[in-house]
């Protein structure tokens, strides 16, 4: 009888699990985050539960590997931090923390963002209707912006006599009209691009130029010439949207010429004529963005002139809007428009 009461007090009356047996749960982590270029970058995960706690940090659902030379983990029973010595543009990306115990398993995911001054305007800037003393510069847009819209481009001038670079004037296109230059000098250019996070490196130098050649009044000769091209006029297209195919099947996609906040603009080769096209692959996921992009081709059908870049193709997917463009050296345009 002292036994069966012995065992009656010993069995246990669980009708709660124990305390100590539950899953992780994550007590604190961070939004999304946005550094400037060349910061620490701290993500700090605090969690509870029972032990043992397994921490495993992914990006873009790869595990990272520690022990890099620039990121570095360290994690407690309590808390996982996730360290980058020095931000820059290669660590972009989504990163989560994969917590497990015997109990369960809990996930968190932030996007980080890496800000900074744009690149470089790609290429060489160009200089065009030189004359007398004045010439026209022209320039790429910059292949990265730095995550925020170029705000104004610095353009920067050396000459043969004074042969140092000199801040000559800021503008928001991508060209210039240059004035006042004297004949007995040669000048070059270049171009620095400007953001909210400061101003970038310069472009590459322009070829040296040298102006008085041409008079700055036109000759009768000189007018008739430009109507005569004036005359060429673009081959212009009214654009309906393609829905029933993708721009791979009449397009081969090659290299990328540069990246916005709208998406990125990519050379287009048409298979069909070998014509070489500006691709401009614009994040469209709700029905809100796809008809603003339908609007703004609707736009550019009415719009038809010598001296603005045509849309001659579109294709809409389930999550991008693709406009074939005119492939111009003020690309600039297809990377700051939206």
């Amino acid at each position: 009888m002292m036994a069966e009461s012995e065992a009656r007090i010993k069995k246990p009356t669980a009708k709660t699990p124990p305390k100590q047996a539950l899953p992780p749960q994550i007590l604190q982590f961070p939004e999304d985050m946005k550094i400037l270029a060349g910061e620490k970058v701290e993500i700090l995960c605090k969690f509870s539960g029972a032990p043992p706690i397994n921490c495993t940090w992914l990006k873009f659902r790869k595990p990272i590997q520690e022990g890099s030379a620039d990121i570095s983990i360290e994690s407690s029973d309590s808390s996982s931090k996730l360290t980058i010595s020095s931000g820059q543009q290669e660590h972009c990306g989504c990163y989560t923390i994969e917590l497990r115990n015997s109990f369960g398993l809990r996930q968190a995911a932030l996007n980080l963002t890496i800000v900074d001054k744009p690149d470089p305007p790609a290429k060489v800037p160009a200089a065009s209707d030189i004359r007398r003393s004045s010439l026209t510069l022209s320039w790429y847009g910059p292949t990265y912006d730095g995550g925020s819209a170029v705000q104004s481009y610095n353009l920067e001038i050396w000459d043969s006599v004074e042969k140092q670079w000199k801040h000559l004037v800021s503008c928001n296109s991508t060209s210039y009209n240059v004035q006042n230059l004297l004949p007995e000098r040669q000048y070059k250019f270049r171009v620095r691009a400007q953001n909210i996070y400061g101003v970038g490196e310069p472009s590459a130098e322009s070829e040296p130029v040298t102006v008085g050649l041409v008079a700055d009044d036109e000759t009768p000769d000189e007018a008739e010439e430009e109507d005569e091209d004036s005359e060429k006029e673009p081959d212009y297209r009214d654009v309906t949207i393609r829905t029933d195919m993708k721009v791979k099947e009449l397009y081969d996609v090659e290299e990328r010429l540069g990246t916005g906040k709208f998406g990125q603009v990519f050379k287009l080769v048409e298979k069909a004529t070998k014509k070489v096209w500006a691709g401009k692959f614009i994040k469209a996921y709700s029905a809100k963005e796809k008809e603003n992009v339908r609007q703004e081709i609707g736009i550019m059908n009415s719009l038809h002139h010598p001296k603005l870049v045509q849309c001659i193709d579109a294709f809409e997917g389930k999550s991008d809007i693709v406009m074939v463009l005119e492939m111009y050296v003020k690309f600039h345009f297809l990377l700051v428009s939206h």
